[in-house]
């Protein structure tokens, strides 16, 4: 009796294992928040190609997509300050597009970069112990050919910044700033001087050079962050406080977290309008 037990039980279990298993259906509509859901989102465009090289475009791009979505608007722009050989601008395009058809958001994508690798260090802030002249080259016409759509700006970003702000261009979603010195950093981080129909009410940025090495308050991107602050009332950068309570346990130890920050256009008309975090809506309740 025992060996014809034994035997039955092995035969549903291989059974079990031969059957496909039923999908895993939650209804997010549950959830206190929009956390999980969006969570089960950045899972799939990681295991995506793109995604996996670079989570954290893949959080910001995935959020400002949300947040236009929650606010009515159709179309946004992401834009990486600093490309150099292009890895970056390529998963970003490709992060885009596929949030795009998560979100039913159109989204247009910049690359802004020098062309020519790094300038001459200004002084101590710009960090040379670190940087040298014509770091980071770009092969213009091989990056051109990796690319499907997303727009290259060449040159310096005090003239090339202006020039694009001037232009008509979906409002901004989300930024990437990885051009390495403070005097750089202080020039992109105008694109958050924009008037209201160039932004979204709140953007995710990510810093690139904060972490580790002789990165300081008083030195680099952080000291470009601190001077920004201090010389705006109603545009604030922020770090974004215990991220990681918030993202999925396979992110929760990533050092990208500490390098996602938010820039808050606290006089944006849109400001104060319900962004779907606190109650998933206007999306799909179901993955």
């Amino acid at each position: 009796m025992v060996k014809k037990a034994i035997r039955a039980a092995i035969r549903l279990t291989c059974k079990w294992l031969e059957e496909p298993s039923a999908p895993d259906v939650h209804d997010y509509s549950q959830d206190p928040h929009a956390y999980p859901w969006l969570n089960a989102l950045l899972d799939q465009i990681v295991a995506s190609e793109g995604g996996a090289q670079r989570p954290a475009y893949a959080w910001g791009v995935l959020h400002g997509a949300y947040l236009a979505k929650a606010l009515g608007v159709t179309q946004v722009s992401v834009i990486e300050f600093g490309v150099a050989g292009g890895n970056g601008l390529v998963a970003l395009e490709k992060i885009a597009m596929k949030v795009a058809g998560l979100c039913s958001v159109g989204i247009d994508v910049y690359g802004f970069d020098t062309g020519v690798g790094l300038p001459k260090p200004v002084d101590y802030r710009d960090l040379p112990n670190l940087y040298t002249p014509g770091d980071f080259p770009m092969d213009r016409n091989a990056l051109q050919a990796r690319l499907a759509k997303a727009h290259l700006i060449l040159g310096p970003v005090e003239e090339t910044l202006p020039a694009f702000l001037h232009t008509q261009h979906a409002p901004i979603a989300f930024i990437s700033v990885d051009v390495d010195f403070y005097s750089s950093t202080v020039q992109a981080l105008k694109v958050l001087e924009a008037d209201h129909p160039a932004l979204l009410p709140r953007i995710h940025c990510y810093f690139d050079d904060i972490l580790g090495f002789t990165f300081s308050d008083y030195t680099g991107e952080r000291l470009a962050i601190a001077e920004f602050n201090a010389s705006h009332t109603l545009r604030k950068i922020s770090p974004i406080y215990g991220l990681k309570y918030f993202v999925s346990p396979q992110h929760s130890q990533a050092a990208w977290l500490d390098m996602s920050y938010m820039a808050h256009i606290f006089d944006h008309h849109l400001y104060g309008h319900n962004d779907g975090l606190s109650h998933l809506q206007q999306l799909p309740l179901k993955k």
